[in-house]
């Protein structure tokens, strides 16, 4: 038999599944499918027949085939998993899928067993009548959905909108079209006619393209709801009520869009809790509780919390709501251009147990991208392995990892972790992880004003980071993360020269070591230029492999600017050193924490800066 034979399915899905068994190396296997009240693979004779509870577990089932075919096992079962297993992954931060990668992301959640998966789009799709909303973005077209819409639901796999119908709307409201309808820059003006039409046309946008009846309204860390235009207008009126009047009519006109709605839940928390979100003790008062639309699910998301207690309190706090309750959990990829799966993993080892404990069987995983969406989307794929492999067989033993590693990805769980590498440094652990991002706040770094200067150890430093280059550049070879290794190992090389460079030049000066500071003018910049040059290439083609091109102008406008920042401090040494100037100013300013903090001898001084802009300047930019 030289062709694998499948039975029981449909054409299309069929089609997709046969590109998975040529992505996990299966071939002449005589299949048969048959839908079944539990999730099995079984030997009949010369046929394995697999019976699936959901159309979700086809995926999967064929990247478990090949393990199961080995092991000469009769029968194999699991668990069916979550009622909802979603990944979201973040399309408003400059990068945006092309179609190809986002096709593989859907092969890799279908051999995962994900049922579903969200496209976070604030304004990149192309919605009719608003010329201007996603205007260079790389915004989706409504052919593109229906295109991933096709292969979603070939795959098993529920492709459900995920747009925002208040806040996080800053890149839209700025343009014409939709300027009337805002309350301040990122959220919209609630009790505006424009706005509602506004919002019908979103869901009718959706409900064109989606076959999922589900949608994601956002609606989240509106802040300043009701302060700008709406003062103006309507006078002060508290927070709470100003939301709960827009989600009423923003539900109606969901029911009339024929949509279920789901909205993350942080505005109900912090209008009862003075701005607070994540709270220990107390409750939503009933009279907020009661005013919540039946239809809607409430999205309660944790991406931070080591804590049990406070968790814990959290669920219960939710499923004190009449509402459907779902747990988003956080895969970060958000904080520069390396991923923190061992945070995640860490995370979410407890919060998946308390969910499993109260019964909250409706989950998604985030992947965020926020400040520049600079991490590739396949950088968390270890942190998405883990949970599917803890809902559906609730084994996340190192083996059992490492070996759906290989069959879902062709690459060990390990060494798709070293991915995290560029933030791992002398002394950080696990538990440290998501608070500190070295490889970006340290790349950024001005070279002369230095603002975390202090946030680095050079006497280990740049060791540690020519060590984790060497971790990464020997996977860079790997036919399919290759060039995610690659981009990471040149940027620690980047960093390996450049991580302690500000405190080595005003060193030099303060000490009029004229000697050390002509070799780093002269000598170690130009270096450091030529591998900051190689790293923008890698980076370039890495992105436009993964991503559309629209967004990646905003990385060559950030790199571009270090370059230039890297000569003119060659040029201004060099014009100090000859005389053409007295002194350089910036250099003879006192060298202070960015956060206030003073530090001990010892203490790591790592931190966690997300923002390009605050990290580059200390004044408008």
């Amino acid at each position: 038999m030289n062709q694998s034979i499948i039975r029981g399915l449909p054409t299309e899905t069929e089609t997709a599944l046969r590109e998975l068994m040529q992505e996990v190396g299966l071939s002449a296997v005589n299949l048969r499918f048959e839908v079944g009240d539990v999730f099995q693979l079984e030997r009949d004779g010369d046929c394995v027949r697999v019976l699936y509870t959901r159309r979700c577990q086809l995926g999967r089932a064929i990247s478990l085939l090949p393990g199961f075919l080995e092991s000469g096992e009769t029968v194999l079962t699991q668990k069916a998993g979550a009622n909802m297993l979603c990944y979201m992954a973040d399309m408003s931060r400059n990068a945006v899928f092309n179609i190809s990668s986002a096709k593989q992301m859907l092969r890799d959640l279908a051999k995962m067993g994900y049922d579903s998966m969200m496209l976070y789009t604030e304004d990149t799709y192309r919605l009719p009548d608003y010329p201007y909303f996603g205007h260079m973005r790389g915004a989706f077209t409504e052919e593109e959905l229906r295109t991933l819409d096709d292969y979603a639901d070939a795959l098993g796999i529920e492709l459900i909108p995920c747009v925002q119908a208040l806040a996080h709307l800053a890149t839209a409201l700025q343009w014409p079209g939709l300027k009337e309808c805002s309350d301040t820059n990122d959220i919209l003006l609630v009790g505006e006619e424009k706005t509602y039409q506004f919002i019908r046309d979103v869901f009718a946008f959706c409900r064109r393209n989606f076959r999922s009846c589900r949608i994601n309204i956002g609606m989240d860390e509106a802040h300043m709801l009701g302060r700008g235009r709406y003062l103006d207008r309507n006078g002060y009126l508290p927070k709470p009520e100003i939301m709960l009047r827009h989600l009423e009519r923003v539900t109606q006109l969901a029911e009339e869009a024929q949509l279920w709605p789901m909205m993350w839940s942080d505005m109900f928390f912090r209008m009862a809790f003075d701005g607070k979100y994540y709270i220990r003790s107390g409750t939503v008062p009933q009279d907020v509780i009661d005013r919540v639309p039946e239809r809607l699910s409430l999205i309660y998301w944790d991406y931070y919390s080591l804590d049990r207690d406070l968790f814990s309190h959290m669920v219960d706090c939710h499923q004190q709501f009449s509402n459907p309750v779902v747990f988003a959990g956080g895969a970060w990829k958000w904080a520069g251009f390396a991923p923190h799966n061992r945070w995640s993993l860490l995370s979410s080892a407890m919060q998946l147990e308390v969910c499993q404990e109260k019964q909250l069987k409706d989950i998604i995983v985030t992947g965020w991208g926020d400040d520049g969406g600079e991490a590739s989307q396949f950088s968390v794929l270890p942190t998405l392995l883990y949970f599917a492999e803890t809902l559906y067989t609730g084994s996340v033993e190192p083996e059992s990892l490492e070996t759906r590693s290989q069959a879902c990805f062709g690459i060990g769980f390990e060494e798709l972790l070293t991915l995290d590498a560029p933030n791992e440094m002398p002394g950080v652990t696990p538990q440290l992880g998501r608070h500190i991002n070295p490889s970006r706040y340290l790349l950024y770094n001005d070279p002369l004003e230095g603002l975390t200067d202090r946030h680095t150890v050079p006497e280990k430093d740049p060791a540690a980071f020519a060590a984790n280059a060497k971790r990464l550049s020997a996977l860079a070879g790997h036919p399919r993360f290759g060039e995610l290794f690659e981009t990471l190992a040149c940027l620690c090389l980047v960093l390996e020269r450049k991580c302690d460079l500000g405190v080595r030049i005003r060193h030099a000066y303060q000490a009029k070591d004229t000697d050390t500071l002509r070799k780093i003018a002269q000598t170690e910049i130009p270096d450091i230029i030529r591998l900051l040059d190689r790293f923008i290439d890698v980076y370039r083609k890495q992105w436009y492999h993964e991503n559309k091109t629209f967004g990646f102008s905003a990385q060559e406008q950030r790199l571009g600017g270090l370059r230039l920042r890297l000569e003119s401090t060659s040029r201004r040494l060099t014009d100090w050193l000859d005389g053409r100037w007295v002194r350089i100013e910036e250099l003879e300013q006192p060298v202070l924490s960015y956060n206030g903090a003073v530090y001990q001898e010892g203490e790591l001084p790592y931190i966690c800066l997300q923002s390009w802009r605050r990290t580059v300047a200390p004044g408008l930019l």
